[in-house]
C-alpha cells in the first residue's frame, strides 16, 4: 500500500469497511473473505490469479 501512496483509511474509505476492520484483516485477528479480498484488490488495482502447481 504504501508504496502505492494509499493508507488503511483510504482502502477503508474505497471499500465500504471500517479502518479498524482493516486493520484487524491485517493483523490476522479477522478471517478475510472473498469479498472483502475483492473490494482491497479493487482498491489497489491489483489481481490475484489462483493457478494449480503442476509436478
Amino acid at each position: 500500500m504504501d508504496t502505492q501512496g494509499k493508507n488503511v483509511p483510504t482502502i477503508a474509505k474505497a471499500t465500504g469497511y471500517t479502518s479498524q476492520y482493516l486493520y484487524d484483516l491485517l493483523k490476522g485477528e479477522r478471517r478475510w473473505n472473498e469479498d472483502a479480498i475483492n473490494k482491497v484488490c479493487a482498491a489497489l488495482d491489483i489481481t490475484i490469479e489462483i493457478s494449480s502447481a503442476t509436478k
